[in-house]
């Protein structure tokens, strides 16, 4: 079970919202660049990104498209305000993998002809229901009709939130992860995660293969230099 580290930006800063409420953020002395070095030094496979900027509608941040380019060893998925076919295309040139949430939910077909492999489907889910739009709106569709055409053109893998536990560090939603693999997808676990307890709580959930953690790590709760963090940072995903 692979620990993946979260980092949010907004207006180039990192800052953590909690259940997403822009009015929410708290800002962290540091860098985008310099947490990211800090947790590549201490084994970080895959790191997770979040465009604020671009989730609450306006300009992508430009200072994100390096990133991947700059530690071409380390995978990236970014997420927030991929809501066009071309703004996905935007981010896999750069290298990251897509993390899709309104678009995936409310047109799938704008992600017909795209390697699967690459995109991972955001399913933002409060009370079980999806949420779109930045948590901002109920969606129109029910769980399984987001997922069936997602799982018919090929998208394995589901980011799962339960937001009202996002930054709220009250553990993990092991609900919401059991509901969307249920549907046939590989899950990765954000929103709530305390500490590595948590996380073996999400790998005994059927279908979990990894989980994401921003505001524990950031808070010094959990610190990527521990052993054990560290192990959980490197570790094949899917592995308990």
């Amino acid at each position: 079970m692979r620990l993946i580290p979260s980092m949010d930006l907004l207006g180039g800063q990192v800052v953590r919202l909690l259940k997403g409420a822009r009015e929410s953020a708290f800002v962290y002395p540091t860098t985008p660049e310099a947490w990211i070095k800090r947790l590549v030094d201490a084994g970080a496979r895959r790191i997770h990104l979040v465009d604020l900027d671009a989730a609450f509608g306006e300009a992508p941040q430009s200072r994100l498209r390096g990133f991947a380019k700059a530690w071409p060893g380390v995978s990236f998925q970014l997420g927030g305000g991929l809501r066009s076919r071309d703004a996905v295309l935007r981010v896999q040139d750069d290298g990251f993998d897509a993390v899709i949430g309104t678009l995936a939910m409310e047109t799938p077909e704008a992600l017909e002809g795209l390697d699967p492999a690459r995109l991972i489907a955001a399913l933002d889910l409060r009370g079980g229901a999806p949420v779109v739009r930045g948590w901002t709106a109920a969606s129109a569709k029910s769980l399984e009709a987001v997922a069936a055409p997602l799982r018919a053109m090929g998208v394995a893998l589901a980011l799962v939130t339960d937001v009202e536990r996002d930054g709220a560090m009250t553990g993990p939603g092991l609900e919401a992860l059991a509901q969307v693999a249920a549907l046939g997808f590989r899950v990765q676990a954000s929103g709530g995660l305390r500490d590595l307890a948590d996380l073996n709580l999400i790998a005994a959930v059927a279908g979990a293969e990894s989980a994401i953690s921003g505001k524990a790590l950031l808070d010094g709760r959990m610190t990527p230099e521990d052993p054990a963090v560290r192990a959980a940072m490197a570790a094949p995903e899917g592995a308990n």
